[in-house]
């Protein structure tokens, strides 16, 4: 009988020593100035990000492997800026091999009452944004590889003063860009599938940069905005197709209601090789 005991006993020792290599960490800080920095710098990452429902509080929880794994989270509070490190013990090329044994798995809740300014250097992984309801100023995206979601589910509470969103490689999709707010937006993408989906709650003119290498595109403009496009066409290795919706006049392309709505959009696209659809909604 005691033979048996021991037996579970050090069962039991193995087990817990063989789950002693994931880490949990969580922790809500409170913001108490009018702005909020945020910075990111991830190896590898299952990333998901949303609104808190404390308009006062940003949250932040990362499950790791410490073997393989090591993780910095420190809040200044008289700066009010979180940083955020994810360094992994190998290289991009062995967490993309691995899979998810070396990718973190982050959650991050951001609270709408301050500006935020979100400045993201992620090197892989899957990432999910849903950005509605916040305050956020500065919008700053990059990625190597993976899978992105950027969604704006309801307008930015506030005119965003610059989004740049780069992408070497993957699937992306950003959905509901009009209600990001953005004055201004850079929009690259290097290899793989992407969507740019320009539909929301217009409030002023809005004009974005949209740079294509390889693959193919899709953008989605809503109907009832006056749209303007300027498409340089990549020698003969760039299919593009066009609703009648637009008239060319010049170098630019014109909806049919462009001088009918003070809210615009303007579109300086530069596809590479591939397939360039452009649909109304």
């Amino acid at each position: 009988m005691k033979s048996l005991n021991r037996l579970l006993i050090f069962v039991i020792l193995l087990a817990t020593l063989s789950q002693a290599k994931t880490v949990y960490y969580d922790d809500s800080f409170r913001v108490t100035d009018k702005e909020l920095s945020i910075w990111l710098s991830v190896d590898g990452a299952e990333l998901r990000v949303r609104k808190n429902d404390r308009d006062d509080h940003c949250y932040i929880a990362v499950e790791y492997d410490k073997d393989e794994c090591d993780v910095d989270v420190r809040f200044d509070n008289d700066r009010q800026e979180l940083n955020v490190n994810v360094d992994h013990d190998h290289s991009l090329s062995d967490i993309g091999d691995k899979g998810d044994k070396l990718s973190a798995k982050i959650e991050l809740a951001l609270p709408h009452r301050p500006f935020i300014d979100f400045f993201a250097n992620i090197k892989a992984g899957d990432l999910d944004f849903v950005l509605g309801d916040l305050s956020i100023r500065t919008f700053e995206l990059k990625s190597w590889a993976g899978e992105v979601s950027v969604e704006f589910d309801q307008p930015n509470r506030i005119e965003m003063e610059n989004m740049d969103v780069n992408i070497k490689f993957g699937e992306v999709k950003l959905r509901y860009l009009g209600n990001a707010r953005f004055k201004e937006a850079d929009i690259n993408s290097g290899i793989g599938e992407m969507t740019l989906d320009f539909r929301g709650e217009y409030y002023n003119r809005s004009m974005a940069r949209i740079d294509l290498d390889v693959g193919e595109t899709t953008i989605l403009l809503p109907e009832e905005i006056a749209t303007k496009l300027k498409i340089s066409k990549f020698m003969f290795l760039s299919n593009i197709h066009i609703p009648s919706w637009f008239e060319k006049k010049g170098q630019y392309l014109y909806s049919q209601n462009y001088l009918d709505t003070d809210r615009s959009l303007y579109l300086m696209i530069s596809p590479g090789i591939g397939e360039l659809d452009i649909h109304i909604e």
